[in-house]
């Protein structure tokens, strides 16, 4: 059961780490005064990656937390 907890936290602090480096910057500096990365609607166009990024980084700190809880529960 420990040996399976260590992979769950391994498995899920590597998708944390995949997840957050896959992101695109929040703030794109002297970019943003133009208007270079919006569409139409003014909205981001690359906001619908980052919005799976953040609920992928989400579910795996979750993952990550939990797991690290019951690892500590059985030892």
């Amino acid at each position: 059961m420990v040996n399976f907890l260590a992979i769950v936290l391994v498995i899920a602090s590597i998708v944390i780490i995949t997840a957050v480096t896959l992101q695109d910057p929040k703030t794109e500096g002297l970019g943003a005064l133009s208007g270079t990365q919006t569409n139409v609607f003014g909205r981001s166009a690359h906001r619908s990656k980052n919005e799976m990024l953040d609920k992928v980084a989400i579910a795996g700190g979750i993952l990550l937390f939990l797991g690290s809880i019951i690892m500590v529960a059985i030892n």
